[in-house]
């Protein structure tokens, strides 16, 4: 003890006083923890653990006072396989919030559930069979009552990424879109909710004409064009979120990857959204295709080989396959 109170420039009573005392965390000077830090390996794993250890257990108390039902073992089976606690924490907390029904905690919540990661662990916590919640029905039902009251107008970052996901989301888990979103309207915040309806269906559904509907929207609607390629760059972490949904990264190294797992694994009418809508922005911006280019060609060519039956998905598939050699 005495070498660590040496190397840390800590007096030994200080230290002794901290060893002694099983909430130390709680006690300690912002000083002195960053001078523990500094001197003792994997410290800082250990405080980040006792982080989100506390963070877990106060959103838990946040379910149980919500009437949220957990599955804690399914819970703790995400946890061991490496899902962060920060992301399912976070997505737990919006759960909560819906359940509530309080909106700017709802919607402040989802909204920090935006990203390829985030809404993995989103999807495990509210999935209807193996989720988290053991009671999903009853959260949608919640988001339901949820999504007429939040007052988009004010168009604020925030509120349209939260309120798009809760669209999705509950788009997604009914097959339904909840709210009428027309494609026309000249708000980014409703051409953002308008894409994750969408995507909802094409996901829920997997209705092909639908992924058709979208494509002659977004070819029609520059506003709409726009929103797609930002969307998809800050989800899959090219870009930050910015209210002008603006893109300054040269090239979308990431988007393009998680496209590419995107063509292998989602179903027909996703592909179709993919080959119309959502590779052809970004090849229109990043014409590298995040340096994936012949990888894209690749997956393609074997996605064909799998098999593809909707005689209007095969043609576009064909089309965009002709287009890119």
């Amino acid at each position: 003890m005495s070498d660590v109170a040496l190397l840390a420039h800590m007096p030994t009573s200080t230290l002794s006083r901290l060893w002694q005392d099983e909430a130390w965390l709680d006690g300690v000077s912002g000083a002195n923890l960053q001078r523990l830090l500094a001197t003792i390996p994997g410290l800082l794993a250990y405080v980040d653990g006792r982080s989100h250890a506390a963070r877990l257990e106060s959103v838990l108390g946040q379910c149980a006072e919500s009437t949220l039902e957990i599955r804690l073992d399914r819970l703790e089976a995400l946890i061991s396989a490496g899902q962060p606690i920060q992301n399912l924490v976070t997505a737990l907390e919006a759960a909560a919030s819906v359940m509530r029904l309080d909106s700017r905690n709802a919607i402040a919540g989802l909204a920090r559930c935006w990203g390829s990661g985030q809404s993995i662990a989103l999807d495990a916590i509210v999935g209807p069979t193996n989720g988290v919640i053991a009671t999903p029905d009853l959260l949608v039902d919640k988001a339901l009552q949820m999504i007429g009251s939040v007052d988009t107008g004010c168009n604020s970052l925030r509120t349209t990424v939260g309120y798009g996901i809760l669209v999705h989301k509950a788009t997604k888990l009914t097959g339904t879109v909840p709210v009428q979103i027309p494609a026309v309207a000249g708000e980014r915040s409703s051409a953002f909710a308008y894409r994750s309806s969408v995507i909802g269906i094409l996901l829920h559904t997997n209705d092909v004409e639908a992924a058709v509907a979208y494509q002659r929207e977004l070819d029609a609607r520059p506003l709409l064009r726009r929103n797609e390629l930002w969307s998809l760059a800050t989800f899959c972490g090219d870009e930050p979120q910015t209210p002008q949904f603006t893109l300054t990264a040269k090239q979308l190294k990431r988007t393009a990857a998680e496209v590419i797992r995107d063509l292998s694994n989602l179903n027909d009418a996703y592909l179709h959204y993919l080959v119309t809508a959502a590779i052809p922005a970004v090849l229109d911006y990043d014409p590298s295709f995040g340096s994936l280019r012949a990888q894209l060609s690749t997956t393609m060519e074997q996605r064909v080989e799998r098999g593809i039956t909707d005689a209007h998905l095969r043609a576009a598939t064909m089309a965009f396959m002709k287009s890119i050699r």
